[in-house]
């Protein structure tokens, strides 16, 4: 506590006191004071005394209406003040998608119950009947896992309960969801003679851009919504160059209805350079838009579209995670019925715009001679995991490891000679 003097305009003195203390409710450092007019020992201890019970009151208060907030805050208070706050920092389209979780949250968990009466056992009960109710998938449950980790963590900060319930609990998939989920993720990454086909039957596409959007992923291992949204102000043919700081969003858009947003994370804005077989892909691109770009102005219609990208469809509007997956679907369908007569081997894959990038990144991480750090920078990622979750082994063959082992038995001086 210490005292201040105020001399007012008639030249009269007046005096106050001051006082730090802690807001209960925001756990804020806050100041209060009162005004006394002696500054005699007794005038201070008075004013002390004074500064103590309106600390106290306002404590009281503020303690009090904390208390009132834990009492009555309601499960469908806790959704609504934390999705109001969380939506104002992320993309549309990643609000769209959390919304759909959140109408799962009301199935399981009812809007009147007190947030101060969710427990583990409670959660972990309503986790358990949602998915046998619904056959949920473990990804399912994992997408509604984290949301609630991110309400009971709000919740946390805001003072409205000690400790989050989820922070305890931990999803387990079964033997069966780790066999299937292992083999949705091998059959859209392509070995190498399944690649080879796979381009092969793009380059007969009607239209080429396919296949130069393909090299273009490919040699970059960059994210569809990146490659679509592509300009040719981001490429630097002298350095060999791309500037990856942008990606189009069309997921349940029309066509005029297409924008640019930013990448998918802050470590998503990169520069990469580029194999010579990417920049031909990206010319010949180039030199197709311009061809069309004067064919429309020369006769216009209403079907065609005006963009600036690289890789556009025949109607001149980007190349989307749309319509290249239904160009790389017929192909699959295809391949399914034509590939052992055609190349001499059962197509079994399931190609989409993401198998470019796993294969770009296990490229890489195939070669001993490219760093983590480097195969990270060229894709943006940060965490080591991210990029195991897209690493797939190129060759099933375990020589190398078998001439490793021969290797140490014969420096201990293991023999093949019978002992």
């Amino acid at each position: 506590m210490h005292f201040q003097k105020r001399v007012l305009a008639d030249g009269t003195s007046t005096y106050r006191a001051f006082e730090n203390y802690i807001d209960p409710l925001t756990g804020k450092r806050k100041r209060a004071s009162v005004s006394f007019k002696s500054n005699s020992q007794r005038g201070k201890a008075q004013a002390a005394r004074e500064l103590d019970e309106k600390i106290e009151e306002l404590t009281s208060q503020r303690a009090q209406a904390l208390d009132e907030r834990v009492q009555k805050w309601t499960f469908k208070d806790l959704r609504e003040d934390w999705f109001d706050l969380w939506k104002q920092s992320v993309k549309p389209m990643t609000i769209k998608r959390e919304a759909l979780v959140i109408r799962r949250l009301n199935q399981i968990i009812a809007d009147d119950i007190l947030v101060k009466n969710i427990t583990p056992m409670l959660v972990n009960k309503c986790l358990q009947d949602y998915r046998e109710k619904y056959s949920a998938s473990f990804a399912t449950m994992q997408h509604i896992k984290s949301t609630f980790n991110k309400l009971f963590d709000h919740a946390v900060l805001y003072n409205i309960i000690p400790a989050s319930p989820t922070a305890v609990l931990h999803l387990k998939a079964t033997t069966t969801e780790k066999i299937e989920r292992k083999d949705r993720l091998e059959s859209k990454f392509l070995d190498s003679r399944e690649v080879k086909v796979l381009f092969t039957e793009l380059a007969q596409r009607r239209n080429p851009a396919y296949y130069d959007l393909a090299l273009f992923m490919i040699a970059t291992g960059c994210r569809i919504g990146e490659a679509s949204g592509l300009t040719s102000d981001k490429i630097d043919f002298a350095k060999k160059t791309v500037t990856i700081s942008s990606s189009m969003q069309s997921h349940d858009l029309r066509v005029d209805e297409y924008y640019e947003d930013t990448v998918k994370t802050v470590a998503g804005e990169r520069v990469e350079q580029l194999p010579d077989f990417a920049i031909a892909a990206l010319k010949r691109a180039i030199h197709r838009n311009a061809v069309f770009d004067r064919r429309m102005k020369e006769l216009p219609s209403d079907a065609f579209h005006e963009f600036q990208v690289i890789f556009r469809t025949e109607y001149g509007s980007p190349i989307t995670s749309h319509s290249f997956r239904e160009v790389l679907g017929r192909i699959k369908a295809d391949l399914e019925k034509n590939c052992e007569k055609r190349y001499g081997f059962k197509w079994t894959k399931n190609p989409v715009p993401h198998s470019f990038r796993h294969i770009h990144i296990s490229v890489l991480r195939d070669d001993s001679s490219v760093t983590l750090k480097e195969v990270q920078e060229r894709v943006g990622h940060v965490e080591e995991r991210t990029t195991d979750g897209y690493t797939h082994r190129l060759s099933h063959s375990q020589e190398k490891s078998v001439e490793v082992i021969d290797t140490f038995a014969r420096k201990v001086g293991i023999s093949l000679q019978p002992v």
